[in-house]
């Protein structure tokens, strides 16, 4: 089985290096490179969580060697999906499933319209990466990482789950993968806005427990409209679980904002403001911060 990655960034090299490691052939799409050159690769280190190091070279291939790869793993910045899909229109087999692993929600539907006949996957993952650099990427914290179909091609897709599992640690198959992204993008509209605000780790939101509270509070009516059944508290327990897991960790919101890059906000908070808007939801803690990650942005963008 051929994967290929789409988007070698910190989750992206994780998994490239992970999955390499533990015997699947991987490579790596670049789409800048329109002729395939003999041999071209990129070597990434990866620090294991123990400490150990492991060298991986992974080839790169172009938009016509796609013709080859099983599985497409697109683990883009979320507002870079579409712009980074677009081109394997026509080019990508009908019978390659492509898994969309990435934070933010609102490029799924996109995905539905333009590769209608492909298997359809979506993957929500709590593991942390930090990638120091080009050829370097660490593996920061354990996590759990689950699959489900987007479509009913994707259904026939759940023996992928193993080879995520050997690679990563603990995987599953998600028959409402969408409670799941909604819960992970709730997470992630507290704790990303919130981090990069204050430029600090994860673990400077356990002395801001009222603000948790109140944020945590304010989506619950949303996420029911939605299918997710948590109660105001359990949502702050689940926040608070992954604040304390994290505790060492930098947030990619953070990363994004101190290397002065596009940050997600937008399919993050951004998202759940839109369809808050639809359901006449006023969610005005997560606007504030939202306007607070934009108007930082616009200093460099």
């Amino acid at each position: 089985m051929q994967w290929t990655i789409l988007g070698a960034g910190a989750i992206g090299s994780l998994l490239a290096t992970q999955l390499q490691s533990s015997g699947e052939s991987v490579n790596l799409l670049d789409l800048r490179r329109t002729h395939h050159t003999a041999n071209a690769s990129m070597g990434i280190e990866l620090k294991r969580r123990d400490s150990s190091l492991c060298f991986c070279e992974l080839p790169l291939c172009t938009l016509q060697e796609l013709s080859h790869s099983d599985v497409l793993l697109v683990t883009t910045k979320v507002w870079q999906v579409i712009h980074a899909l677009a081109p394997l229109q026509g080019v990508l087999p009908p019978d390659c499933v492509i898994i969309l692993l990435h934070n933010g929600m609102g490029t799924a539907e996109w995905l539905l319209d333009h590769f209608p006949n492909n298997p359809l996957l979506a993957g929500v993952t709590s593991c942390g990466a930090l990638k120091t650099d080009p050829h370097h990427v660490e593996h920061t914290g354990f996590g759990e990482t689950w699959l489900g179909a987007l479509n009913q091609a994707g259904e026939s897709y759940q023996h992928l789950v193993p080879r995520f599992e050997k690679a990563l640690g603990h995987a599953g198959w998600s028959e409402n993968i969408a409670e799941r992204q909604w819960i992970k993008l709730a997470i992630n509209a507290v704790i990303n806005p919130m981090t990069a605000v204050l430029n600090q780790r994860s673990g400077i939101l356990l002395q801001h427990k009222q603000e948790i509270t109140g944020l945590c509070a304010e989506l619950v009516p949303l996420l029911n409209v939605h299918g997710v059944t948590k109660t105001a508290d359990e949502l702050q327990s689940i926040v608070l679980q992954v604040v304390e897991r994290t505790a060492q960790n930098y947030s990619s919101m953070q990363q994004d904002l101190l290397h002065q890059r596009k940050t997600e906000i937008d399919y993050i908070t951004g998202y759940l403001l839109q369809q808050a808007e639809k359901q006449g939801i006023d969610l005005p803690r997560h606007r504030a911060l939202y306007l607070q990650i934009k108007a930082l942005e616009s200093q460099f963008i």
